[in-house]
């Protein structure tokens, strides 16, 4: 009798354990179908924003940002951010560099010391400073050409930027404007805020500019609420060519942003397709 209890409880154990496994490689082959999902609406978003960007007929001009619903029912939220309105690692003044990392750690010293560091590293070519660190290697032999930062991405090898700084920075900075200091006027309110800009900005709704080095930013929710952001760093009008896409990086989401409304949400005002963007059904 015992024998046959124990091994009825061993049975009743063993058909638990593979319900319950079973369930859980469901709702893990759902969450990676949704990712994939959402990452393939992503990447779609950003060709829409660069579909809008280049469409400068007044007739099909459409503003950023961009709110519309995909066909496989995702939500999405497109903004374009102009590189000249950020702070260029190659070309900005150690001040500038100063301030916005004061800003960011509100530490007056690790701020000057981080600037100091950039600053070494962009003149070296991509070589970290020399401090001891055990962060302080060269990541480039010596012949290499004197680029100093290919992309913002290395600024996670710049002694004293912790991965919270990294994150915090990666949206105010970049390789491309090639100014000593931002555009006003195009730099967003986290990073006027930082370096204290008077000026006001540009409209919201601002359609773009014709030509130059621009973020695309595509913010995906998903009918079950998963979310996936992507980035495309595009040059516009580059050497004949209407675009070029130079950098896709993987985004943050940004507390400062709205989120695109919920597929599932009960809006008074629906959100329109997509595929209806510019006027015109398929545009």
């Amino acid at each position: 009798m015992v024998a046959v209890i124990w091994s009825l409880g061993l049975i009743t154990l063993l058909a638990t354990a593979v319900i319950v496994g079973a369930r859980y490689r469901t709702r893990v082959a759902s969450s990676a179908a949704s990712v994939a999902a959402a990452s393939a609406a992503a990447e779609s978003a950003i060709n829409l924003g660069i579909m809008t960007a280049l469409t400068k007929a007044p007739a099909k001009a459409v503003n950023f940002p961009l709110r519309c619903r995909m066909p496989g029912g995702e939500s999405i939220l497109v903004t374009l951010e102009e590189e000249a309105g950020k702070v260029d690692l190659n070309a900005a003044t150690p001040a500038i560099l100063v301030r916005l990392f004061t800003a960011l750690t509100r530490d007056q010293a690790a701020g000057a010391r981080i600037a100091d560091r950039i600053v070494q590293f962009r003149d070296s070519g991509g070589i970290r400073s020399n401090d001891n660190d055990s962060r302080s290697l060269p990541i480039k032999p010596d012949n290499a050409k004197n680029t100093g930062f290919a992309t913002i991405m290395q600024l996670d090898q710049i002694a004293g930027i912790s991965p919270r700084l990294f994150r915090a920075v990666l949206p105010m900075v970049t390789v491309r404007s090639r100014r000593p200091e931002p555009v006003a006027e195009a730099a967003s309110p986290a990073l006027r805020e930082a370096l204290n800009l008077d000026r006001k900005p540009a409209a919201a709704t601002a359609a773009g500019p014709a030509a130059g080095d621009v973020t695309i930013r595509a913010d995906v929710r998903a009918a079950d609420g998963t979310r996936f952001i992507r980035e495309a760093l595009i040059s516009l009008a580059e050497n004949g060519r209407p675009y070029l896409i130079r950098e896709w990086r993987h985004g943050d989401i940004d507390p400062r942003t709205p989120a695109p409304a919920s597929p599932r949400s009960d809006d008074s005002e629906p959100v329109q397709s997509c595929f209806r963007i510019g006027g015109a059904p398929g545009a």
